[in-house]
């Protein structure tokens, strides 16, 4: 979850001549990304309307992978040298992969010695095999995900030309589509075997990879459309429609998961995808003139603090403990509906007032974990 802000550890020779004299003009996908996560948080609360968690669903994942190929192609990462790029993403995406799978299951060994709850030791074995097989332990699976298709298309980008890289993620893309219920079947009949299951997180991380990249080159491809003069008021009509078109596919999909490959009708969830990721950024982008402002300012600052909500509201049982505190507040509504929605909201207070916090606690004292340099 790169924020535009890293760009200002490349040395000037190192970003394209546009991109040093325009990079405040970008401030607005950090506004997005700082949406999105909010959307990734409220996503996860059990007790939203079944109509908004397949709005939600239907592209708040995506929207990361396609600001990230936006961002590739802003950073001209192409063009710069492999060895430099691989660097850097290992320190800010994979070494935070394996630091937060390794918290997490000490957090849950923790919970269940205290609570003598859930799967106890096999638990701790299942999870220790998907963080090594790149499945990824809960929402850590996007960071490999992530990582690799950011790696692969920048490899690709430096060998071939845009459009045959285009053509090869589609590709890639297809061929995921057309493994993945195949291997799913497989694992319904030998799932219980340990040597399959090892095979089944692999496959399923590489396939997940393989989808990802044609997100990211969705993304890197989009850079184009934002690079023409931007309107306020025609970015804000643009994305609202977008984000009409987003809610009609996705009411007519149903229920997606990109993190276990369920699209439904493909086309569909590419259009829901792409729609729901381009809607938000152009209407952030109408709000430009007002971001450094009020709760945009603060907006744009959860975006480029995104990493650490992701990694941390779920398996840190950060919601589990919103959730608790919302059922206590919210318990003299008697009407369903009412009730839902207040617990909902005031779920999603608690857990920013807690990720605010958590934010500030690893930045001051351990940003390596998110990949940042001590200060």
């Amino acid at each position: 979850m790169e924020s535009i802000n890293t760009l200002h550890h490349l040395q000037p020779e190192q970003l394209p001549t546009k991109m040093t004299q325009t990079k405040k003009h970008y401030n607005y996908l950090d506004l997005a990304k700082g949406i999105g996560i909010i959307l990734v948080v409220l996503g996860h609360i059990e007790y939203i309307s079944k109509d908004l968690r397949v709005f939600i669903v239907s592209f708040h994942m995506p929207l990361f992978f396609i600001i990230s190929g936006i961002l590739l192609n802003i950073s001209g990462a192409h063009e710069r040298k492999f060895k430099t790029i691989l660097s850097k993403r290992i320190r800010r995406i994979f070494l935070p992969y394996l630091y937060f799978s390794v918290l997490d299951i000490i957090i849950y060994i923790c919970y269940f010695m205290l609570t003598k709850r859930d799967g106890g030791w096999n638990t701790v074995f299942m999870d220790s095999l998907q963080t090594l097989t790149l499945y990824g332990i809960s929402v850590l699976w996007f960071l490999p995900a992530l990582f690799f298709s950011e790696l692969i298309l920048i490899a690709l980008l430096k060998k071939f030309k845009t459009a045959a890289s285009t053509v090869i993620s589609i590709v890639l893309a297809a061929l995921s589509l057309l493994l993945s219920p195949v291997l799913e079947a497989a694992n319904a009949a030998y799932g219980a075997s340990i040597p399959f299951a090892v095979f089944h997180f692999f496959a399923v991380a590489v396939l997940r990879i393989f989808f990802c990249m044609l997100l990211l080159n969705i993304g890197f491809l989009l850079k184009k459309v934002l690079s023409y003069n931007s309107f306020s008021s025609l970015d804000f009509v643009t994305g609202t429609g977008l984000m009409c078109i987003t809610c009609y596919a996705a009411s007519y999909n149903g229920m997606t998961d990109l993190h276990f490959l369920v699209f439904g009708n493909i086309l569909l969830y590419l259009v829901a995808a792409v729609c729901g990721s381009l809607g938000l950024i152009l209407l952030c982008r109408s709000t430009e003139e007002a971001s450094e402002k009020g709760i945009l300012k603060w907006l744009s600052w959860l975006g480029k603090n995104s990493l650490v909500i992701m990694v941390t509201h779920l398996d840190f049982y950060i919601l589990y403990v919103a959730e608790v505190g919302g059922l206590h507040f919210s318990k003299p509504l008697t009407n369903p509906v009412s009730h839902d929605a207040v617990l909902s909201i005031l779920s999603l207070i608690f857990v920013i007032i807690a990720e605010v916090v958590m934010i500030n606690l690893i930045n001051k004292f351990a940003p390596s974990l998110v990949g940042k340099k001590n200060k």
